[in-house]
């Protein structure tokens, strides 16, 4: 199968619209819905549902739009264990949660690719959801992420304990007050968030929301306000004193885990790598 079918597919899906995605794909919108129409015509069912100024992905669609994932992925990755053979001994595909690549995996990268030069590389920021499916799914060697996974032959390992601090914009500012207006709450991750609820049950809800320190960080600097953030990553800004720790805000302390194939063909590999977190 033509594979610029499925990513054609998969843009319509993503952007609702035939003539987004064929900006986005730099073709013709007739050229999008002869893609499509081609892929219906192939599989014999309807993948949308056509309104006057949306569309929709109709239980068929819904069902092929996750094996499209897979298919692409699956080829990309062959593809690239074909091609870079003749080039590298080994490959290595990475996913990690967005944070973690702020803290510590972005210099573990360093030291590897450094370290190795045979080896090829393949590096990913994800959502902890996509990290699961793709270690679910072989797509990808290794995962970091703050919630242990549970799935069947895959190995889990604690890698980092990160402390979070709650840090504020204004300095002389009392926990309570630092949750109310102007307060961005972090995603970091289901244990997080039970222990961030056992602190502030009576708080406001948030205005600002985000799963990336690194957009915290940006809208604190920016706006103002106040978040958790890993203490590592916002000391150079309280020693300029653009930020100023809540005083009164308890420590939350963040485990990290990598996440790997017990029985992959990578497995002494990236135990030695992991080697070089520690």
């Amino acid at each position: 199968m033509d594979t610029q079918l499925l990513e054609t597919f998969l843009e319509v899906s993503r952007l609702r619209n035939f003539g987004k995605a064929a900006e986005s794909l730099c073709v013709s919108s007739s050229t999008v819905s002869a893609r499509v129409r081609q892929l219906e015509e192939h599989l014999g069912l309807s993948l949308f549902t056509r309104g006057h100024h949306r569309i929709g992905l109709t239980p068929a669609g819904e069902r092929m739009e996750r094996h499209a994932r897979f298919i692409l992925g699956a080829w990309e990755r062959a593809y690239e264990d074909t091609a870079l053979s003749e080039r590298h001994q080994r490959r290595l595909v990475v996913a990690g949660v967005a944070s973690l690549w702020d803290i510590f995996l972005q210099d573990w990268l360093t030291t590897i690719y450094r370290a190795y030069p045979t080896l090829g590389v393949r590096a990913e920021e994800s959502t902890p959801l996509r990290v699961v499916e793709k270690l679910e799914q072989n797509m990808i060697d290794v995962g970091f992420l703050y919630d242990t996974p549970r799935i069947r032959e895959v190995g889990v390992e604690e890698v980092a304990t990160i402390p979070l601090v709650m840090v504020a914009s204004h300095p002389g500012i009392d926990a309570e007050r630092a949750v109310g207006d102007g307060y961005i709450r972090v995603e970091w991750g289901t244990a997080f968030a039970s222990v961030h609820e056992g602190h502030f049950p009576q708080r406001l809800l948030a205005r600002g929301r985000v799963n990336s320190g690194r957009i915290a960080l940006n809208l604190l600097l920016e706006c103002g306000g106040a978040a958790y953030l890993p203490r590592d990553i916002v000391a150079p800004w309280c020693r300029q004193e653009r930020l100023f720790v809540v005083e009164d805000a308890p420590l939350i302390e963040l485990k990290a885990y990598v996440a790997y194939r017990l029985h992959g063909e990578h497995r002494e590999l990236i135990r030695e790598l992991l080697g070089r977190l520690r």
